[in-house]
């Protein structure tokens, strides 16, 4: 059992078994996701306010185009949900 726990020293992560959820497959490009953004900004306002929130709060955030459409992005349908996520699970 000892193996399927990620910080142990012989486990299953450590060997490099579940490098693939560290990877992100899916993407975006800036150019064809801006409107999409745009968009998401428009039809959500949590999403809205949670987005103006950090540009008024972080001075990067706010002059970075890209980090603004990654945030948004990673808010979004289109982002891939098992990335960062580990493939097993504890059962109580």
């Amino acid at each position: 059992i000892e193996t399927l726990e990620p910080q142990a020293h012989d486990s299953y992560f450590n060997w490099n078994f579940f490098d693939y959820c560290l990877q992100q497959k899916e993407w975006f490009s800036p150019f064809s996701f801006e409107p999409l953004a745009e968009g998401l900004l428009l039809e959500k306002p949590l999403l809205r306010t949670e987005f103006e929130t950090k540009k008024n709060t972080d001075p990067e955030f706010a002059v970075s185009r890209k980090r603004q459409l990654r945030f948004i992005y990673e808010r979004s349908q289109f982002y891939e949900d098992t990335h960062l996520q580990y493939p097993v699970y504890r059962l109580k």
